[in-house]
C-alpha cells in the first residue's frame, strides 16, 4: 500500500508552493484550505480540516511554516506515520516577537499586501527566494490570499499553545538563514546551509530526499 502524502502550505501560500515537490510524488496531495470559522482556534481548525479530508491512518504529513502548525496539531486525529516540518516550529514563540505583535493589527493584510507590490526585493531577503518566478509566486499566492483568512493565521498563531507531545515521530529540516522563523529559535533534525524560509522551492533536491527518507520506511508515496 502506498503512503499517503499530504502537503499543507504556510501563511499566505497554496497547493502552488509545492509544484516542484508533487512533480516527484505524483500521488501526493496539497487540499485547498478550508474558511475558519469565527473564533475557530487553530486546533480546532486541524480537527475540523482532518476530518474534512477523511485522511487515512499512516499518511505522512507535511507542513511548511504555518502549515507544520497544523499539521502538528493534525497528528492528534489522523495518527499520521510521521510529520515533516519544513521551516516550522513546534511552538508560537520560534515567530520573533515584532512579527507576532505587528500582525495582531487589523491592517495588516492590506499594508502587505501593499509592501509585496511595492517592495520585491522582501520577497528575496526575507523569504529567501532566488529567482524571478519564486519570488513571483510567491506575490502571488500571497496577493490573491483572502485578507480574513491572513487575519486568521495570524490570530491562530498567537492563540496557539504549542506542540505538547502525544505524537513522536516528528521530523524537521530548515534554513540556516531563514529570517521569519530563526534557526536560533528551533532545534532542526537537519540544517540547510544556505537557505531561507522557502526551501522547498530554492532547495528542492534536499527537501525531495528528506521526505524521501521517511517515505522509504514502510512505503511509497510516488
Amino acid at each position: 500500500m502506498k503512503t499517503q502524502l499530504v502537503f499543507i502550505p504556510g501563511l499566505g501560500a497554496d497547493a502552488r508552493l509545492f509544484h516542484l515537490q508533487q512533480k516527484s510524488f505524483k500521488k501526493s496531495i496539497a487540499p485547498p484550505w478550508i474558511i475558519p470559522q469565527k473564533d475557530e482556534t487553530l486546533t480546532q481548525y486541524a480537527r475540523r480540516w482532518s476530518k474534512n479530508l477523511q485522511l487515512k491512518r499512516g499518511s505522512v504529513l507535511v507542513g511548511v511554516s504555518f502549515g507544520g502548525m497544523v499539521a502538528l496539531e493534525m497528528a492528534k486525529w489522523v495518527k499520521p506515520k510521521a510529520v515533516l516540518l519544513v521551516s516550522s516550529c513546534r511552538s508560537p514563540a520560534s515567530v520573533p516577537l515584532i512579527l507576532r505583535v505587528a500582525g495582531s493589527f487589523p491592517v495588516w493584510p492590506h499594508i502587505g499586501k501593499i509592501l509585496v507590490k511595492l517592495l520585491p526585493f522582501g520577497r528575496k531577503w526575507f523569504l529567501g527566494a532566488r529567482t524571478k518566478i519564486e519570488q513571483n509566486l510567491l506575490a502571488r499566492m500571497f496577493l490573491e490570499t483572502p485578507d480574513s483568512f491572513l487575519l486568521w493565521t495570524v490570530s491562530a498563531i498567537r492563540g496557539w499553545g504549542g506542540f505538547k507531545g502525544g505524537f513522536a515521530n516528528i521530523h524537521h529540516i530548515h534554513g540556516d538563514n531563514d529570517h521569519l522563523i530563526p534557526i536560533q529559535n528551533v532545534r532542526p533534525d537537519k540544517v540547510i546551509k544556505g537557505g531561507g524560509h522557502v526551501i522547498n522551492l530554492t532547495h528542492s533536491k534536499e527537501i525531495n530526499d528528506f521526505i524521501n527518507e521517511y517515505l522509504s520506511r514502510g512505503g511509497s508515496g510516488q
